[in-house]
């Protein structure tokens, strides 16, 4: 490249993460990051959205950590098995609701045997074929995943499922770890977190005594010959971007919130940098516009900032996207088009009509599905060679 245009490039980076709070990026830089080594993650629906992610670009993705996630096409695009089979968003509610509705008939939630779970995960991947990458490619791939003894909302069958998924489709056991702790409830545990271990409950940042973030990045990106180990170091306010996501995933509703968040090590600011991508899905009610009822404000950046990613970023020469999902009210239990009222990532069709019709090729789950394009989409902003 020549030295002006780097020049220039590196003074705008510079000057746009100093600002990063007061100024949005109206596109995604260009900074040439390793196409090789791009990585996801995410908890609850995030979590789904980091596996069925993966599964759709299995030859552009080398690995996945899910915390508290299913198996890819759970839901067989039914809000209603969604929420009864492959979560249970009942059981995180204050006051118990998952009580009264355990006595309505058809509305209690059930987690089934992962043999179950197994066979519609088979059948979603066999359907959709051709419109995701060969699976052979996950055999390459290395996965992290967790579960919670004490969580009541993706209890440890379906992630056990999830884990005999990636087996079944070719992922050698030796390149699985799966952490399970038994005092654990739904959430990710941070070493930043104040919330009990074995509480559910916003932000969803539990305090269990270790590092899930560091843990899984380096479980994604493990050392190799002279190349250091990962390690955790001070986050820089200035590396935390922001950018408008409404270019990307045009002409199709996403669910996408107007902006999203980038974090960005200073290593990485000096484009060609040789850095890593990893991308984080939030759970539900932890987008940054998400306002649970009653709340005095709405959740912010409690998730970007709180997780633990962004200080194993900058020591790992790792940048970090957070893309966002805002919370919708349109739709209903049986229309569940645009009904998103959580903020969750689409793991059952609400971003298609009819998205029931397709159970055996869930649309959701494919390559071309309006949220999977749409980060994509980023993704590809971000690997671009300027």
């Amino acid at each position: 490249m020549p030295v002006r245009p780097r020049f220039l490039l590196c003074w705008a980076l510079a000057w746009v993460g100093v600002t990063a709070q007061a100024q949005t990026l109206d596109r995604l830089p260009a900074l040439a990051l390793q196409a090789g080594e791009v990585t996801v993650s995410g908890l609850s629906s995030g979590g789904y959205m980091a596996g069925q992610f993966q599964v759709a670009h299995a030859a552009r993705v080398k690995g996945a950590a899910v915390v508290a996630g299913g198996p890819y096409g759970c839901s067989r695009g039914l809000v209603s098995t969604a929420s009864l089979r492959c979560s249970c968003p009942a059981a995180q509610a204050a006051g118990g609701e998952q009580q009264w509705m355990a006595t309505v008939p058809g509305l209690a939630c059930e987690v089934l045997a992962p043999s179950v779970y197994k066979l519609v995960s088979d059948r979603a991947t066999q359907g959709n074929l051709g419109a995701i990458d060969d699976p052979a490619h996950l055999r390459t791939h290395r996965v992290w995943l967790f579960s919670g003894g004490q969580d009541r909302v993706v209890e440890r069958p379906l992630v056990q499922a999830l884990h005999d998924y990636y087996l079944r489709w070719g992922v050698p056991a030796a390149q699985i770890r799966h952490v399970d702790r038994p005092d654990a409830a739904h959430g990710l545990p941070s070493l930043s977190a104040t919330q009990p271990c074995g509480r559910t409950r916003t932000p969803f940042l539990i305090q269990c005594g270790f590092d899930a973030a560091g843990e899984l990045l380096q479980w994604l990106y493990p050392p190799t010959g002279a190349e250091p180990a990962p390690q955790a170091r001070p986050v820089r306010p200035g590396g935390l971007w922001r950018f408008r996501q409404t270019r990307y995933g045009t002409g199709a509703y996403t669910g996408l919130d107007s902006t999203g968040w980038l974090y960005v090590p200073a290593a990485c600011e000096q484009v060609p940098a040789s850095c890593r991508l990893h991308v984080v899905f939030h759970g539900c009610e932890q987008g940054a516009s998400f306002r649970g009822p009653g709340a005095a404000a709405a959740y912010g950046l409690q998730f970007v900032k709180g997780a633990g990613y962004n200080r194993w970023a900058e020591g790992s020469r790792i940048v970090v996207l957070y893309p966002q999902v805002r919370a919708s009210s349109l739709g209903g239990f049986g229309d569940p088009y645009r009904h998103n009222p959580k903020g969750c990532w689409d793991f059952w069709g609400y971003t298609e009509r009819y998205a029931a019709l397709n159970a055996e090729s869930p649309d959701f789950a494919k390559a071309s599905a309006p949220q999977m394009r749409a980060v994509m989409a980023m993704v590809e902003d971000l690997l671009r060679v300027p």
